[in-house]
């Protein structure tokens, strides 16, 4: 709920790992309204790196040298909520202390209603007064709020104001949760062993076939937050130079742990339904067919037989096959 220095950034992608395509699409969004004043509002679930998506674009700003206030909504008592982002008397609030700099209004709709109508007329007006004060003050800060919750679903309810929301997601960006971004699991994994080797000096040379797998079959409801708990544990529990399934906790120690899966069309015959499950693995896989045929639990001879069945080739750009389904992951 305090000011914090500058947050800077040594590369184009602000610490956000991984290769899939909505996270590079984000990065570009970033780097595109990041120098405008727009207001910003960020969704998606607890973990995914909104806060840390909110410090790019504070990075990136022209007013990266100013402050960077971050309040949590959630996390003020309610009858405090209002003094201290709008200040009392001689006292100024959080959003004052991000003149020339960012606010970030952290589950913003944990914010009751009253105290909404008056955010977006300080915001309209550009202007406010502090409690139990009639002078007006210019309010100057580029403002970024964000959400756990479908703000579609929250406008229905009643719970965000219309006119508030209108204000504040010019732009508007829905980060993935990690269990739609399959492909950047073992990347981000890799990332947390690291600096944890560093942190506990350990020297953790890397994270087993198997382990991986359990942590790509995994749902992640916590997502990276939760992903970075997993790994911290299994580096200081590790007994040897490289992580494996056992290291991991209780919640990923089954074989069985249920895999994310694809939408299946209507309609659609079983073996068109193993074909696209091939197809989609061999291509996050970059065409692996050994580690494929291990996440899908065939036998070595009897995925060679499917790849010849389905007429599905494998080389160095990746598979390839005379059809496939219309599905999402």
């Amino acid at each position: 709920m305090t000011p914090t220095p500058h947050i800077s950034s040594d590369n184009e992608t602000f610490g956000m790992i991984g290769r899939d395509a909505k996270l590079r699409q984000i990065i570009k969004t970033i780097q595109t309204v990041a120098p405008s004043d727009a207001s910003v509002l960020i969704e998606g679930e607890s973990g995914t790196g909104k806060q840390l998506m909110a410090e790019a674009i504070h990075a990136r700003s022209r007013r990266s040298s100013g402050p960077f206030v971050h309040v949590n909504c959630a996390a003020i008592p309610t009858g405090l909520l209002e003094a201290e982002l709008f200040g009392y008397q001689q006292k100024r609030g959080l959003m004052e202390a991000a003149t020339f700099g960012t606010l970030l209004l952290d589950e913003i709709v944990e914010m009751p209603g009253h105290w909404q109508t008056r955010l977006f007329r300080v915001l309209q007006e550009r202007k406010l007064c502090r409690l139990g004060d009639d002078v007006q003050r210019d309010i100057d800060c580029r403002l970024v709020v964000t959400t756990n919750r479908n703000t579609i679903d929250l406008l229905d309810e009643g719970v965000l104001r219309k006119d508030l929301y209108f204000r504040i997601s010019t732009i508007k960006i829905k980060v993935p949760a990690l269990r739609e971004r399959l492909d950047d699991i073992p990347l981000i994994a890799q990332h947390f062993l690291e600096r944890f080797n560093t942190q506990y000096d350990r020297r953790i040379r890397g994270i087993s076939q198997e382990a991986v797998l359990r942590l790509v079959r995994y749902d992640w409801p916590g997502n990276i937050r939760e992903l970075e708990s997993v790994i911290e544990r299994a580096v200081l529990f590790c007994p040897g130079d490289e992580l494996l399934p056992e290291c991991l906790p209780e919640q990923l120690q089954s074989k069985d742990s249920r895999p994310v899966c694809f939408v299946i069309p209507p309609l659609v015959p079983m073996e068109e339904i193993e074909r696209e499950a091939i197809l989609q693995t061999l291509a996050r896989t970059s065409g692996n067919v050994k580690r494929s045929a291990q996440i899908l639990r065939y036998p070595r001879p009897t995925f060679y037989r499917k790849l010849k069945k389905f007429g599905i080739k494998v080389d160095r750009t990746g598979p390839r096959s005379a059809g496939k389904l219309a599905t999402s992951a």
